[in-house]
């Protein structure tokens, strides 16, 4: 089968790195793959997997310049599936290669909400129970909790990878991967952290690394600079992004961070704490698994501070604790996010919607709705920008 993935950006974040793990997993079953997306970060990444990337002339995931490349693309590639990731590039295909050419689509969601104006006649990928349970009114809906790849992601000598950021063999690691945004309160995490290294550099050698850009890169930079300023020393480090984030796994004793970034330090064998939005921490563990396998490796708190310091600071106690949670980490993911389980699954859903196209009836329907929804979307933003998801 000739597939088109397309990513929601080439930014380094959690699902353009699933989305491309995805394509390389599924060309390595026999399809041929090709990316369509703008230029960015990640375009050495795909490179690196084998896979062929084709350039939108856009920076806007949901524009006529967009989807109009992508029905070029199918046409002159001759597609027979187009599987797009998060909602923009899903409506921009749905009206444009699937809608007027016909071809197959799938849809993948793996932010923490599915859009209302999706269209209900695709196939939707989701990444939680929750999800999954939430998107009911989605016949044709499955779950695919974040794929890793345990191969490309396994315990390592942290010594070369703590070198190669001037990192000395005694100083306790804390790293944290990810987009610097403020979406999903990201970047409130990163500054959580921040401030609780900031306290504990004054008891004990210990440093974070913060890898990864975006919106609020300055200003965690910044950040960064003062407490090194205060401390007479590195700190916090900030190398914005990284190709490869492995290293910055692989140098810590403590991973941060969310969905599948989480998974990734996980994958490591690092004891993890999860941080998500408005002041929600928790640490990793097999008590928690009930809930993190119910909403994904995220939760969402009271909007107090983040209570993250106690957390460190027990695990910095304790490098006994640290080696078994992180051994419980490594086996959690090699049994339950294995890419090559995830591939197995894609592989079915492209072949099921590709041999089973819905009714033009149900299409039409489903994506006069779609429409009317969207347009409400983007003028409810218009007119409250500070609502912008």
């Amino acid at each position: 089968m000739r597939i088109i993935v397309c990513p929601h950006d080439m930014g380094i974040g959690g699902s353009q790195l699933n989305a491309l793990d995805l394509a390389a997993a599924v060309k390595n079953r026999g399809h041929q793959v090709m990316l369509y997306a703008t230029s960015g970060p990640l375009m050495d990444r795909a490179h690196e997997l084998g896979l062929d990337l084709t350039l939108s002339n856009t920076g806007l995931r949901l524009s006529a310049g967009w989807a109009t490349g992508l029905m070029r693309l199918v046409r002159s590639w001759r597609a027979d599936l187009v599987h797009t990731y998060e909602w923009a590039p899903a409506m921009g295909a749905s009206f444009g290669a699937h809608g007027l050419l016909g071809i197959p689509q799938v849809m993948t969601v793996l932010s923490m909400e599915v859009p209302r104006f999706l269209p209900r006649h695709l196939d939707l990928i989701v990444g939680t129970r929750e999800l999954w349970s939430a998107a009911d009114a989605h016949p044709y809906r499955h779950l695919m909790e974040p794929p890793i790849d345990t191969v490309a992601n396994a315990p390592t000598d942290p010594g070369p990878a703590r070198r190669s950021f001037g990192i000395g063999p005694e100083e306790l690691v804390i790293s944290v991967v990810g987009r610097m945004t403020g979406d999903l309160d990201k970047a409130a995490g990163v500054m959580a952290a921040i401030a609780s290294v900031d306290r504990l550099a004054g008891r004990m050698p210990v440093v974070l690394l913060a890898v990864g850009s975006g919106p609020e890169f300055v200003r965690i930079q910044a950040a960064a600079k003062r407490v090194n300023a205060r401390h007479g020393r590195r700190v916090v480090l900030v190398p914005g992004n990284l190709q490869d984030p492995n290293p910055a796994y692989a140098a810590a004793d403590v991973v941060l961070g969310m969905g599948s970034s989480m998974l990734r330090g996980m994958a490591h064998a690092k004891p993890g704490i999860v941080l998500g939005a408005d002041g929600f921490c928790a640490p990793a563990t097999p008590q928690a698994m009930d809930t993190f396998s119910w909403q994904g490796f995220y939760g969402t708190g009271d909007g107090g501070e983040y209570p993250l310091l106690p957390l460190l600071e027990e695990l910095a106690a304790d490098p006994a604790e640290r080696r078994r949670r992180g051994e419980w980490s490594r086996q959690l993911v090699e049994e339950n996010y294995s890419l090559r389980r995830a591939a197995l699954l894609l592989d079915n859903i492209y072949g099921n919607a590709h041999e089973s196209q819905r009714g033009l009836g149900r299409r039409t329907v489903s994506l006069a709705r779609s429409a009317a929804g969207l347009s409400s979307y983007v003028a409810g933003q218009y007119l409250n920008p500070a609502a912008v998801a």
